[in-house]
């Protein structure tokens, strides 16, 4: 009958009886898998919008608004809820309301479509992430 001894883990070894055995071939042995965390957690990011479309995803101007702000866009979700505590890439509801703390705020996508002074307050707030990054 083996005896095992468990060490603090600063021990890298177990004792078995009269034998030393490294932590990590024992684990393997027994077919135990190490839990590891992953090295770098994927960041989810919303985008709030008014109403959820599937043209959303291939639009032209949010491509290249995530895009120009380093946002991967397989990393965003577009919702017309607002969860609290989520981390808010862009805003572009009508009413803004709950308040949300968005990176960048817009009128909503059929008005930056149309009119020049949305896409310049957009663009002006594009200007200023970038510096700050």
């Amino acid at each position: 009958m083996a005896v095992i001894n468990w060490y603090p883990s600063e021990y890298q070894s177990l004792h078995l009886s009269d034998r030393i055995v490294e932590k990590p071939a024992y684990l393997d042995a027994m077919g135990i898998t190490r839990w590891s965390q992953e090295k770098e957690a994927k960041q989810s990011y919303i985008v709030l919008v008014d109403q959820v479309t599937s043209e959303l995803e291939s639009h032209p101007i949010i491509t290249t608004v995530l895009s120009l702000v380093d946002c991967p866009f397989t990393h965003c979700t577009f919702t017309s809820s607002f969860v609290k505590g989520a981390d808010v890439i862009w805003d572009m509801r009508r009413m803004k309301l709950p308040k949300s703390n968005a990176v960048l705020t817009s009128a909503p996508l059929n008005e930056l479509e149309k009119t020049v002074e949305s896409k310049r307050e957009l663009w002006s707030q594009i200007v200023v992430q970038q510096e700050a990054n």
